[in-house]
């Protein structure tokens, strides 16, 4: 975090010392810095200082004792008793010692930890004096606030050194989910599109350009382990800048799920006090986004949950292209979707990730039916996925299709529905797969016609590719 981003209060009354400084890392992180002995020592104190843990017996009433060591030699006894611990929000201590002539200076320190958002922290230091001599006493003779700015600064120095690590827990067997962080195909489809090569073998390297707000970032991979169905890891450089990476996936069985252990070490070789688009907390972001979302939403579609899926499938005598204008144009899907004599007076259709979609289908009888719902994924012409959602639908049909639901709250019934085209010799065979909440949700849909719906859907929709 370079110094143009600090925060500094240098003095809020005549026996205090506050000093505030923001940091690129999520506040568990920064907790964990200030609390684990192992790390503290790499960054407490003054630049050129050392400092030795002899005791940290990190609750109320328990001692911390260290020693601080100058670059001449000199040694500073500290001693403190903890008094509040609120994980992780604030920490108080009580302190003695420190002066190299023996005589102790107490004060008060308390350590408040601010979630910023964005995954940023803010740090404040605050120590109480007894006195205003005592406080102008330390800042005089000891540089105490030029210490604890440089105490701050090496803080800073560790976070961006501290590797990113990411867990996620998927409903989805290993080998599923193995082929999807491996198979260049699938990789494709929740990583990065433009990923043009992909083996799971040591010493394969390959570069991947990704656009980001007009420019182009060339990302050079060379894969450094591979333990199949267990671990991958690849070197990660951008062509051009300095600094090299190191990513791993690590996989573990947790009775028929998965969970994902994501490790993105050597972030501090990116130089990012000097380039601000390597800060850690845009990596940090990234992999959230990847890993908590992309692939997560990718697993959800791609994995079989036979209890809560509905599949129906279709061999049309016409070619992909045509099936899917046929799908994606709202002239053409307002001619057929929903069962025989059945209308669509409202079809809207904005085909683009992220885009909406609205239709409104009216029975024989004049009751209509609105469902809406966005577009997650369009390649064309080969998949689809979409949401559905089927609140504004009759809070009687609801109540058929899910009777336990809480009455007193508006109506939710949510479903992804996943389209795959498959070209065959010509002809096109169409798959729609809707995955619901639940067993239940599903079963009662398909008592309220759902399977015959959609075969009707099917029928009409081959009657129109003739047409077409």
């Amino acid at each position: 975090m370079s110094e143009t981003k600090s925060k500094l209060i240098e003095k809020t009354s005549d026996r205090e010392i506050v000093l505030s400084r923001c940091f690129d890392a999520p506040r568990e992180l920064v907790w964990d810095a200030l609390t684990d002995p192992k790390k503290v020592v790499n960054w407490w104190g003054p630049r050129g200082f050392t400092t030795t843990i002899e005791e940290m017996d990190f609750r109320p009433g328990g001692v911390w004792k260290h020693v601080m060591r100058g670059p001449d030699g000199t040694e500073y006894p500290n001693k403190s008793i903890f008094k509040e611990i609120v994980k992780p929000e604030r920490i108080v201590y009580s302190h003695a010692g420190g002066c190299k002539d023996g005589e102790g200076v107490s004060f008060e320190f308390t350590w408040t930890f601010t979630d910023l958002g964005n995954n940023q922290t803010e740090l404040t230091l605050r120590q109480l004096f007894a006195t205003a001599e005592d406080r102008d006493r330390i800042v005089r003779d000891y540089g105490a606030i030029e210490g604890g700015k440089q105490c701050l600064a090496r803080l800073s120095e560790q976070l961006a050194a501290t590797p990113i690590v990411i867990e996620r827990t998927f409903d989805a067997p290993v080998a599923t989910v193995w082929k999807a962080i491996t198979d260049l195909d699938e990789m494709r489809q929740w990583y990065f599109p433009s990923i043009p090569a992909f083996k799971a073998e040591v010493g394969f390297e390959t570069q991947v350009n990704v656009s980001h707000n007009g420019e182009i970032y060339p990302h050079l991979w060379k894969v450094t382990e591979v333990k199949p169905g267990k671990k991958i890891s690849y070197s990660w450089r951008y062509g051009g800048a300095e600094g090299d990476s190191l990513v791993s996936f690590e996989l573990f069985d947790e009775g028929g799920k998965t969970r994902l252990k994501l490790t993105h070490s050597g972030l501090e070789t990116f130089k990012p006090e000097a380039n601000p688009k390597y800060a850690r907390k845009n990596f940090f972001g990234g992999w959230s986004y990847l890993v908590g979302i992309c692939l997560d939403d990718f697993l959800q579609r791609n994995t079989p949950m036979p209890d809560r899926d509905f599949i129906i499938s279709r061999e049309f005598d016409a070619p992909r292209e045509l099936v899917w204008k046929a799908w994606t144009d709202p002239k053409h899907m307002a001619q057929w979707w929903g069962p025989h004599q059945f209308t669509n007076p409202v079809c809207q259709m904005d085909v683009r990730p992220g885009g909406e979609y609205r239709i409104v289908m009216r029975a024989p009888d004049g009751t209509e039916y609105p469902g809406k719902g966005i577009f997650h994924e369009v390649v064309k012409p080969e998949r689809l996925v979409m949401t559905m959602d089927h609140s504004e639908l009759p809070p009687a049909w609801h109540d058929l299709v899910n009777p336990e639901r809480d009455k007193t709250k508006p109506p939710q019934l949510d479903s992804v529905m996943t389209i795959t085209f498959e070209s065959i010799g010509g002809k096109t065979k169409l798959t729609v797969r809707s995955r619901f909440e639940s067993m239940a949700i599903r079963d009662a849909m398909k008592k309220m016609g759902m399977t015959e719906g959609w075969s009707q859907s099917l029928e009409r929709l081959t009657d129109l590719l003739k047409k077409m």
